[in-house]
């Protein structure tokens, strides 16, 4: 079972067909094709049921996915680990969600880099439960999102960094309560909103959904409706007078930023040393909240 092939059955998942494998792997079709016949005869059985133009797991193609995950992962850290532990050079994958990326991973970043300059970083931001999902398979080494306290899901390792503060805000000119800006809809903090409009008896009549915080302040600020956001991305239009804002009682739950990553994965050294930089990062942040505050 060559590690080719199986890169090959992974790209055909998800690209979802031969021909985009092909373009995105560089290789001809009638290669894609080879690779999974080989493996298929390995298997003794079929990966794919091909539907027209569309194709399908089948059922072993469903209980290999996992397995084939693995393998790769397995090659990826074996391949690292000469050049990581030695060298410090070496490439790793981080996920986080759009506000992390904007208000916390670049202080982090730049601090790591100081220290690690032929390390590369490759930041992929998107909603929690894409960015959940690719640390599960393997497509992820590490992980900051804003989410509820919850359970730690059973593969993954989870560490909670900073409680975030939360805050309604709304245009200081054109105050429109009856309008709600929602973030989209599996954001984890979204249900928050919902039990203080409930809580505070109000009765919105307008609803708008957006994927971008950074488009939802916009909104506000043009006086489309109030909405939700973390604390962290709202500063600097609060201080120029852009954003009105009321902090978000506990009462309406509590909101973290969680540091996680894939328990079976090998943590290699440099992705080691990220997860101290990010570690001392937000024990920093804390100490000059704590300062500001007294």
């Amino acid at each position: 079972m060559e590690i080719r092939h199986l890169q090959t059955f992974k790209s055909i998942v998800e690209a979802g067909g031969f021909a985009k494998a092909a373009l995105h792997l560089g290789y001809a079709q009638s290669t894609i094709t080879a690779h999974m016949q080989a493996l298929e005869y390995e298997l003794e059985g079929p990966l794919f049921d091909r539907l027209g133009k569309s194709i399908a797991l089948t059922e072993l193609g469903k209980s290999f996915l996992p397995y084939a995950n693995e393998m790769l992962r397995l090659h990826k850290g074996a391949k690292e680990l000469h050049q990581s532990s030695v060298t410090k050079k070496g490439k790793i994958t981080i996920g986080a969600s759009e506000s992390l990326t904007v208000y916390r991973l670049p202080a982090i970043i730049q601090s790591y880099k100081e220290k690690f300059p032929n390390v590369h970083l490759s930041v992929r931001v998107g909603t929690c439960e894409e960015i959940q999902h690719l640390v599960e398979i393997g497509d992820l080494d590490i992980a900051l999102l804003l989410n509820l306290d919850f359970n730690k899901p059973p593969v993954l390792e989870m560490e909670k960094m900073t409680d975030e503060h939360m805050s309604i805000i709304f245009s200081p000119n054109h105050l429109q309560p009856d309008s709600i800006l929602y973030s989209e809809e599996n954001c984890p903090y979204r249900s928050l909103l919902d039990r203080f409009i409930a809580e505070e008896k109000m009765s919105p009549t307008k609803f708008h959904e957006f994927w971008s915080i950074e488009a939802i302040k916009q909104c506000v600020q043009c006086g489309l409706g109030m909405a939700l956001v973390p604390e962290i991305t709202i500063q600097n239009e609060v201080k120029e007078g852009k954003l009105a804002a009321k902090r978000l009682d506990e009462k309406h739950g509590k909101v973290a930023t969680f540091l996680f990553y894939h328990k079976s994965r090998w943590v290699s050294p440099i992705v080691h040393y990220f997860i101290e930089e990010a570690k001392q990062y937000f024990v920093a942040e804390k100490q000059k909240a704590l300062t500001g505050d007294l």
